[in-house]
C-alpha cells in the first residue's frame, strides 16, 4: 500500500540492520531505477585500489511512517569518510536531504572524524547546492566517467573539514 501524499507522514532515522533487510533491499532496487548514483561507486572502485580502513562507518535508513505503514524511503551513509545520500524521488524536496546531512555530520563529529568527502555528478545541481550549503568545497579536477548504462558524466570531488 503506497503512502497517501495528501496526509501527514512522519520521518525518522534508524541504523540499517537485519530487522529491515528485505525493505532495505527493496529500497535500493527502487533507488537504482530512479538514479544511476549507485553505479558511480562501482565504476570508481574499478579505478581505485581498495584500502583497508578502520574508520567508523554508519548506514542509516530514512523511515517514513503513516498510520500502520512504516518503510524506508531513503538511505544515507558514511564509509571511509565518504558521505552518501539517496532519497526516493517522491519524497525529495521536503527537507529530508538536510535532515540526513544534519544527522550524518553530527555522527561524524561524535566519532571525531576530521573530514567528509563525496563525489557528485556535475549535472546534479540540487545535490551540489545541498553540499555547498553544508560547506563542502570542490577539490581536485573533474573526473569524466562512463557508467555501465552507457551514460557519460563528470564527477566533482567535494570535501568538508569538520
Amino acid at each position: 500500500m503506497p503512502f497517501d501524499m495528501t496526509q501527514p507522514i512522519t520521518f525518522s532515522f534508524e541504523e540499517a540492520g537485519m530487522q529491515r533487510v528485505v525493505a532495505w533491499r527493496a529500497l535500493i532496487e527502487l533507488l537504482m531505477q530512479e538514479t544511476d548514483t549507485f553505479m558511480i561507486g562501482s565504476v570508481r572502485q574499478g579505478q581505485d585500489e581498495p584500502e583497508i580502513s578502520h574508520q567508523p562507518a554508519i548506514t542509516l535508513l530514512l523511515i517514513a511512517e503513516q498510520d500502520e505503514m512504516s518503510q524506508p524511503v531513503g538511505i544515507s551513509s558514511i564509509t571511509d569518510g565518504e558521505l552518501g545520500i539517496a532519497i526516493l524521488q517522491q519524497f525529495q524536496g521536503a527537507g529530508l536531504g538536510q535532515a540526513s546531512m544534519d544527522t550524518l555530520i553530527d555522527w561524524a563529529q561524535q566519532m571525531s572524524l576530521e573530514s567528509l568527502w563525496l563525489d557528485v555528478q556535475t549535472d546534479n545541481q540540487v545535490a551540489i547546492h545541498l553540499y555547498q550549503k553544508y560547506d563542502f568545497k570542490n577539490v581536485g579536477e573533474l573526473t569524466a566517467i562512463e557508467l555501465p548504462n552507457g551514460r557519460k558524466t563528470e564527477l566533482q570531488r567535494m570535501l568538508k573539514v569538520l
